[in-house]
């Protein structure tokens, strides 16, 4: 019985992943916490603050304000209408960039 309740404990231990954040809805404000994963942001016209560090941001939608913090290999894509994010990553790094729609802003937080 001992032996049994070793390995279960271990293949739950190794079993831990990263973060996955997600976030659905229209003109609210939220902070999400990425914690070395993934965020991931569907609606509209929404305010959200993305603590990290992340690894990727989905933004799907029109007219969001998303600031968040990534890792030093890292990735955004965005899909959508009018939506603003702003990013901060380790000096020098820069994230992969994937833009589909009109009037997206994407750019490093100054």
């Amino acid at each position: 019985m001992m032996l049994i309740c070793t390995v279960l404990a271990t293949a739950t231990l190794s079993g831990a992943s990263a973060a996955q954040t997600t976030f659905e809805g229209a003109g609210q404000e939220s902070r999400l916490d990425c914690d070395g994963g993934e965020a991931h942001i569907t609606g509209a016209s929404n305010r959200i603050t993305v603590d990290g560090p992340c690894e990727l941001l989905s933004v799907e939608g029109a007219g969001n304000i998303v600031s968040v913090d990534l890792s030093a290999k890292s990735a955004i894509r965005v899909v959508g209408s009018s939506n603003r994010i702003t990013w901060r990553a380790p000096e020098k790094a820069r994230p992969r960039i994937s833009s589909t729609g009109a009037g997206n802003s994407i750019r490093r937080a100054q």
